[in-house]
């Protein structure tokens, strides 16, 4: 009976430090109470980021230090104790896992609570007392006990309207913003870009040009100040380099690296490269698991208010965790970067292999995503990039086939980008 665990320092101290630490996080403060936290401390702190989520303030160490400068507590120690907590904390991908351990303690506590009350009653209850109404009065203590963590408030009906109705109005106010457009016109047309909290799949067989087309969206945002994570686990940063630059001064990429250039190139080489420095984009080649990839996301979020990532490719990302089949690895792996770009609020696009199927038949199938037929259904989009054979013999540019195959909150559709060789660059068609 002694070694029943009533809590747990880190988990408390690691749900702080997210609440804290990223953005957006009302929805989470919403479903604890001070009593969830066993430690004084933390109820302190948690009690203050409730009170300033309430008032509709920012949750930060500023303000959680100046609401404790104001109860007369000791401010160096207490941003002390801050530090400490924002140091280390897990990833907000996890944050619903350890709020339902967070709450399973609270519950375990309030039952034992409640049983030493229903016994205290036993004892002091006066003798003639009906037993019935001494069992009734036990269960409902019982019955009292809050068993849910959800604010159920929130989840009504009248609450999710008026959400819906606010997001309606945002979106209308915002209908000319192109802030997530890829800059592919007639792609735009079909998707109106790209959206927040929204997971996209782009999937191709070799040769077809995934990364270009990732490399082009990804540049065509920063350039247009979306801070940018690009996570490349098949190049390295030289490589990358080197196709923004023969993209972007139209120089043949196999020029660039075999070093036959002339006075011309190096002058729009010059050029580009200071155009390139400035780019708001940070590029990733030593993260090789899922979770690396949401630590430096989630802390990039705070630091620079990231606002896109792209990994190239899935299937050579890994997972720390222990699975024993492939496709249970790359589901999980999918499902986590489908709520990374819920919690972060960006979307996240992921490159994917198709399966060698695909060359059997014209058009590509979602069924035909390799390794996991769990990217088709956490995926928000899945776009196919497909080129017949005759096309793929073309040396200087082909035309190739961008499917729309999956659209969830959207229409499905196709359209044909020019893709040139040489620079490795995508084109509007037309």
């Amino acid at each position: 009976m002694d070694n029943i665990k009533l809590y747990e320092k880190d988990i408390e101290k690691n749900v702080l430090g997210i609440l804290i630490t990223v953005e957006d996080c009302s929805r989470y403060i919403k479903k604890l109470e001070v009593k969830d936290f066993a430690i004084g401390k933390y109820q302190k702190i948690f009690g203050i980021i409730k009170n300033l989520d309430k008032n509709k303030m920012p949750v930060d160490i500023i303000n959680i230090k100046e609401k404790i400068k104001s109860l007369g507590e000791d401010e160096n120690k207490a941003l002390e104790q801050l530090i400490k907590i924002t140091d280390t904390y897990i990833t907000s991908t996890n944050i619903e896992y350890y709020i339902k351990k967070l709450k399973n303690y609270s519950i375990r506590r309030e039952i034992i609570r409640k049983a030493k009350n229903m016994q205290d009653y036993a004892y002091t209850v006066n003798s003639d007392t009906d037993p019935l109404e001494i069992k009734k009065e036990c269960i409902k203590k019982v019955t009292d006990i809050e068993t849910t963590m959800l604010n159920t408030e929130e989840d009504e009906m009248s609450s999710v309207i008026a959400q819906t109705i606010e997001e309606i109005e945002k979106r209308y106010n915002k209908k000319g913003d192109n802030k997530y457009k890829t800059g592919f016109f007639e792609l735009d047309k079909i998707t109106d870009g790209l959206h927040e909290q929204e997971f996209t799949v782009i999937a191709a067989r070799p040769g077809v040009g995934k990364t270009s087309i990732a490399l082009n969206i990804a540049e065509h945002l920063a350039e247009k100040g979306i801070y940018t994570y690009f996570v490349n686990l098949e190049m390295s940063k030289k490589q990358l380099g080197n196709r923004l630059i023969s993209s972007k001064a139209v120089i043949d990429s196999h020029r660039l690296r075999s070093g036959w250039l002339e006075d011309n190139d190096f002058e729009r080489i010059a050029v580009v490269a200071q155009e390139l420095e400035t780019l708001n984009m940070l590029m990733d080649t030593k993260s090789t698991t899922i979770q690396e990839i949401e630590s430096k996301a989630v802390e990039l979020k705070a630091v620079k208010n990231i606002g896109l990532i792209v990994i190239d490719y899935l299937q050579l990302l890994k997972n720390k965790d222990k699975f024993s089949i492939r496709e249970q690895e790359v589901a999980d792996i999918s499902r986590r970067l489908k709520l990374l770009s819920r919690d972060l609020d960006i979307p996240i696009i992921a490159l994917c292999q198709l399966n060698r199927e695909t060359e059997k038949r014209k058009r590509p199938i979602l069924a035909d995503l390799r390794e996991s037929g769990s990217l088709e259904q956490d995926a928000d989009n899945v776009i196919f990039l497909y080129a017949d054979e005759e096309e793929k013999q073309k040396q200087s540019m082909m035309d190739v086939n961008v499917i729309v195959a999956k659209q969830r909150n959207g229409p499905t559709g196709e359209i044909k980008l020019r893709y040139l060789r040489k620079t490795m660059t995508f084109d509007n068609k037309n």
